[in-house]
């Protein structure tokens, strides 16, 4: 037994550990001076780090080993294999170059082996634990009291009245009991009797008996004697509900107090309800007291370990459980089959916190049994006990606080063989004397498909130094050739590694585009030669939602339409739009459709229209409808089978011509043309092999002769385009077209039609005629249709026009009115009764669909020069910050100024027009008694009682309207101006619907006389009325980020006035 202080782990240590976390750096061309720099390393450490590495390449004989780029290694292949690293691989690969051909020359480097085991993960089973699967002295320290879990995780289930159990005769009785008393013989009677506070039952016929503090055979017997002596009767007793008691559970426990049990509770029930002991409280000297005295001490061990509950005792009337502080307590780390915190108690050696920890596991290193102590509160130290046999254990002492490790042994399989990587039955073996390779792989159908017989990999850990060497060897030679020198003889712990040849090779791709179906089926390569599908191998899952994802969700292509659709419906192609739409609820319906066609359809009309910017939206996302298979090239592969992989032709695929386009090998493209007809009629001249990187293009048929339309506007069901066929009339295209409607013109219609002049020129021509005769089938007027003529049926002058207006409010007769054209405000007005009494005309509200529109578009130019103008420099002034601070600072401004930008693009106009009504008779004639249209609608509030003030005031509310006050008064009545009050842009919201700057002056413009006049002379345009806002702006260069932007004052007044909405800044 040896001690020994801890001391700090040696430099040397640590360089090592800093050598492997810089080792794929230094594969990267990484300079040992940023490795460094990275770690943090003193001088003293960088430099003792360039030594070891100096010396490790030049033991290695590797400063000019090739790069990876020139092997054609993939790294990630190679993570596949475990305990291999890229550059293992790469001195195989420039071993097995540099061989002899007629012999088997082996090379051997040694490198510095780094063990990167990872941690034993938390939940392990016993069996798992004792197997031996972590480092040396990596054990978990992360213990637990043993035994507490038993209070937080156990059910609390402590009922006041047991009735499942008997009641023991030497019971005592007291107040709250009920005895259960039968009487039999010259009576016969069942009396349940409970024991009063004065400790009596009062049985019939013989009177009260006083019970408490008896035995339950004490009472038993009295109660048995005076009814035979009083009444002469047969007695049998027993007892009903219990009475409860009152106990106390104190000291170290997590709810100490006063608790009401059932009477025959014991320790541990007392500890339930009390939650059990606290981290500090013992599991080991529970002590029952009674009446002073400690009449019983409980071990919670005893119940835990042995099920013994012996010294559980009952608790009685006003007992104490009381649980003292814990006593020695030593921690158990490691190979033992229950790791925790054990209390000791008159047992201090070391084995018996072994058998309290449940004994040694199979994994357990005896020969270093550690114990870290801390001695006389001076030091820690470790104390090593080699005890294979467990015999010093007994005579070994623990102290307070001792902390035992039991380490695993170490995780070699002194007897064991590995195979990995690309065998069909990889894994350990049984080393047996004199094993080689062909022993271990046994022959060539244990491997996997695709596996790279010129090279394969043994790791071999040397003796006794334990360092690695790498040997590299043929598996052709071993395997296919038979030569016995390229049959490495194995060794114990040996790792034999077999490649795919994909780890050196890009697989060979081609791809196949146009038009097939594109299925793109998993393939198998058959005996005929040729690949076809693969019905008995189900796709695996991946891999088949991969497939249907292709087939159906066409979501976001569906989304793109649709956009394309509104856009068109707002820019007023109305029935372009239409189309566009249906071909979206098709797609999302369908999933399976091709909407290629339909597309076609509605470029031709957008190329007409010349909306080239939405026709190359349309071309872009019908590219993506295109389909394309991607599939590996193996050999004998032909055309014919890669067509048949892709699910098939289409039926516009063109059979008589397509194409593949070739990379040679001069670095330089080839396209080759075939016959598709005869290739998939497996004609051997046109049925071509496919190479690596071919590409296969198979052509529509509509590239040789394009698709013709004709078009019908006007007065039918379904307008739009439809496909040109031969011979085809205006019948038949009005027909196409749903036929007529109702309001269409039938006594004339036009044909317009477009001819080449010479191959140069196209010129237009109109051709009016009769489609009345026409649809009766008159040859004269049902004319013949060429490509990409257009039908207009026209619309009967004034069909059906109905115009409406609506009133309401303070008027006589509220609704909706039809107009005719040309009606105006003040016919309506009077159409409508005329206004009521209580009609306020100031406050008149008229809106009209077409000055929405204006203002709608005045709003959303607005919303876009904010955005440019306080967005534009937001994220470059981000990047360009120095500090934190001031990073996070344009941050918020950046979300501001966003916030903003949106509360301007979600404004809505309301489409109001200032007028000023008055009487009818001075009204009609007056410029507001405007021309009505369709959908105008004039609202007359009644007259309201008050002002408001809103904005930058101390209290915005509404006021009592009064003619002697003017605009400052009311803001002085609101609490005055804020802090950040704007007190030279103040303007008042008219009732009307205008908006007016307030001020002081004295001259007013009259625009009825057309000049300035005096305040005495003119009415005052702030002079306040009922139903007027003031609003008091913010002043806006207390925000920098505002003062960017040109007239904000402005802005925020006419929106006020559009929008009928106050925007309040930050």
């Amino acid at each position: 037994m040896k001690m020994r202080p801890v001391k700090r782990i040696p430099i040397v240590l640590i360089l090592v550990l800093f050598l492997a976390m810089a080792a794929p750096a230094l594969a990267q061309n990484v300079s040992l001076d940023a490795v460094c720099r990275q770690k943090s390393l003193t001088p003293q450490q960088c430099q003792a780090l360039k030594d070891q590495v100096s010396a490790m390449i030049n033991a290695q004989g590797e400063a000019k080993a090739p790069a990876a780029e020139a092997l054609n290694i993939k790294a990630e292949e190679i993570r596949k294999f475990r305990d291999l690293k890229p550059e293992d691989v790469r001195r195989g690969r420039e071993l097995i170059e540099k061989a002899a051909p007629g012999g088997m020359e082996v090379r051997r480097t040694r490198e510095v082996q780094v063990l990167r085991e990872p941690q034993e993960p938390k939940g392990k089973t016993l069996f798992e634990r004792s197997r031996p699967a972590r480092k040396f002295q990596d054990i978990s320290e992360d213990l637990k009291p043993f035994g507490y879990e038993f209070f937080q995780e156990a059910a609390v289930s402590v009922t006041a009245d047991r009735k499942d159990i008997p009641v023991p005769m030497n019971y005592i009785v007291g107040p709250g009991d009920e005895v259960k008393i039968l009487l039999w013989g010259r009576i016969n009677a069942a009396h349940n009797l409970a024991v009063d506070r004065d400790g009596k039952i009062t049985l019939p016929q013989i009177g009260p008996i006083f019970v408490a503090g008896m035995t339950f055979e004490e009472m038993s017997k009295k109660v048995i004697t005076q009814a035979q002596q009083i009444v002469g009767a047969s007695v049998d007793i027993s007892m009903g509900s219990l009475k409860t008691i009152p106990i106390f559970v104190l000291g170290d426990v997590r709810r100490p107090g006063a608790y009401t049990i059932g009477s025959f509770a014991t320790i541990t029930d007392a500890l339930l309800i009390a939650g059990g002991p606290t981290d500090i409280g013992s599991m080991r000297k529970v002590q029952l007291r009674r009446k002073g005295k400690t009449v019983g001490t409980f071990d919670l061990y005893d119940l835990f370990l042995k099920g013994d509950r012996s010294g559980d005792m009952t608790v009685q009337r006003d007992d104490v459980v009381f649980v003292p502080v814990v006593g020695p307590i030593v921690g158990v780390a490691g190979n033992v089959r229950r790791p925790a915190i054990y209390e000791l108690r008159e047992t201090l050696d070391l084995k018996h916190v072994f058998d309290l920890a449940g004994g040694i596991i199979p994994s357990a290193y005896l020969q270093q049994i550690q114990v870290s102590r801390v001695q006389n509160n001076e030091r820690q130290v470790v104390i090593d006990l080699n005890d294979r046999e467990l015999r010093k254990s007994s005579g070994f002492l623990l102290q307070d606080a001792d902390l035992v490790r039991i380490f695993s042994v170490v995780e070699v399989d002194l007897n064991a063989v590995h195979l990995e990587g690309n065998v069909r039955r990889p894994g350990k073996y049984e080393y047996k004397a004199g094993m080689r390779v062909r022993d271990l792989i046994q022959g060539v159908e244990n491997l996997l498909d695709d596996t790279y017989f010129d090279y394969a990999l043994i790791k071999r850990t040397t003796q006794p130094e334990r360092k690695t060497e790498v040997l590299a060897l043929s598996l052709r030679r071993v395997l296919i050739d038979g030569d016995e020198a390229a049959n490495v003889a194995l060794k114990p712990e040996d790792r034999v590694f077999v490649f795919s040849r994909w780890i050196f090779e890009d697989k060979p791709f081609a791809t196949i585009e146009g038009e097939v179906r594109g299925d793109c089926m998993e393939v198998v390569e058959l005996p005929a030669d040729r690949l076809e599908v693969d019905a008995k191998a189900p796709l695996k899952p991946d891999k088949a939602a991969k497939m249907d994802k292709s087939k159906k969700d066409w979501t976001p292509q569906a989304a793109k339409i649709r956009k394309i659709g509104d856009d068109l419906d707002r820019s007023g192609h109305r029935a372009l739009s239409e189309r566009v739409l249906r071909v979206a609820d098709k797609l999302e319906k369908y999933g399976r459709y091709d909407p290629r066609e339909d597309l076609r359809e509605v470029s031709a009309e957008m190329r007409k229209l010349g909306m080239d910017a939405v026709l190359e939206r349309v071309r872009d996302i019908e590219k993506e409808f295109g389909a394309s298979c991607r599939f590996l090239v193996t050999q004998n592969l032909r055309i014919r089978d890669a067509i048949l992989a892709a699910g098939g032709l289409t039926i516009d695929a063109d059979r008589e011509q397509a194409e593949i386009v070739r990379f040679q090998d001069n670095r330089e493209y080839r396209t080759i043309y075939f016959h598709l007809g005869k290739a998939m009629a497996n004609d051997p001249r046109e049925n071509h092999a496919v190479q690596p990187k071919d590409r296969i293009v198979i052509h529509s048929i509509w590239e040789k002769v394009p698709r013709q339309f004709v078009y019908v506007d006007g007065e039918v069901s379904r307008p739009g385009i439809y496909e040109y066929t031969k011979n085809m009339k205006v019948s038949d295209l009005v027909f196409k077209g749903g036929g007529l409607l109702e309001s269409a013109y039938r006594d004339e219609a036009e044909l317009s039609s477009q001819t080449v002049v010479a191959g140069t020129t196209g010129v237009l021509s109109h051709r009016k005629f009769s489609l009345k005769d026409a649809l009766d089938g008159k040859a004269e007027a049902n004319l013949e249709l060429r490509p990409y003529d257009r039908l207009m049926v026209r619309r009967i002058s004034n069909w059906r026009t109905e115009r409406f207006a609506t009133v309401h409010g303070e008027i006589l007769f509220e609704g909706k009115y039809t107009i005719k054209q040309g009606e105006r405000l003040s016919a309506l007005i009077e159409r409508a009764g005329g206004y009521t009494d209580k009609a306020y005309l100031r406050g008149a509200v008229f809106r009209r669909e077409s000055v929405r529109s204006l203002q709608q578009a005045t709003l959303e130019e607005i919303a876009r020069r904010m955005e440019k103008e306080i967005l534009a420099g937001g994220a470059l002034q981000v990047s360009s910050s120095l500090s934190a601070e001031e990073v996070s600072a344009r941050k918020v401004e950046l979300e501001q100024k966003k916030k903003l930008v949106e509360l301007f693009q979600q404004l809505k106009a309301t489409g109001r027009m200032t007028i000023h009504l008055s009487h009818l008779r001075i009204l009609k004639g007056s410029p507001f008694d405007i021309e009505l249209e369709n959908g105008d609608s004039l609202h007359i509030p009644p007259r309201p009682s008050v002002v408001n003030v809103a904005g930058a005031v101390m209290s915005p509310t509404s006021h009592i309207f009064m003619d002697s006050l003017g605009y400052k008064d009311y803001i002085r009545l609101s609490g005055g101006y804020s802090s950040y009050a704007d007190e030279g842009n103040i303007f008042i919201l008219k009732a009307d619907g205008s908006a007016v700057k307030a001020g002081d002056s004295y001259i007013a413009w009259s625009d009825g006389r057309e000049r300035w006049q005096l305040a005495a002379f003119a009415e005052r345009a702030d002079a306040l009325e009922p139903g007027d806002v003031v609003v008091v702006p913010e002043r806006l260069e207390r925000i920098a980020w505002l003062r960017e932007i040109r007239d904000i004052t402005q802005i925020i007044m006419n929106v006020a006035a559009t929008a009928g909405i106050i925007i309040k800044v930050f």
